[in-house]
């Protein structure tokens, strides 16, 4: 199975070395410049497998946001979070749970965790529906 992954971040070069990375790695990568962009993303009828968003995105919807909008569609997506400012104040309320790595990070991080993540979702939902 083809892993299809839905990836936020804004900066153009970090965009294109993490979608670079991870599609080296055998995934499809979708990406989305905006929380906007991201939203679109979601309406697409072809489904995820997992969310990696930057959460400070801009104007418009923050990582938080696509990633609440992304689990109403599919509750326990795997979802990465990556940010460069410290966690004080980030963990709001009704936020989807996943992991968070802090920028910057080694881009074989990204592509570990990628792994990590595809690989415990595949697993559960193995047990769920056996």
């Amino acid at each position: 199975m083809v892993e299809r992954v839905l990836l936020v971040e804004d900066d153009e070069l970090l965009g294109v070395l993490f979608e670079l990375a991870l599609c080296e790695a055998g995934y499809v990568v979708t990406r989305a410049r905006s929380g906007a962009d991201a939203m679109e993303a979601l309406a697409d009828p072809q489904p995820i497998q997992l969310l990696v968003t930057d959460i400070c995105l801009g104007d418009g919807p923050d990582g938080w946001q696509v990633a609440r909008r992304a689990r109403a569609r599919c509750p326990d997506l795997p979802v990465i979070y990556m940010t460069g400012g410290g966690i004080d104040g980030w963990l709001p309320q009704s936020v989807p749970l996943g992991v968070l790595l802090l920028k910057p990070f080694p881009i074989d991080r990204l592509v570990e965790m990628a792994g990590h993540q595809l690989s415990a979702w595949a697993e559960a939902a193995k047990h769920q529906s056996a």
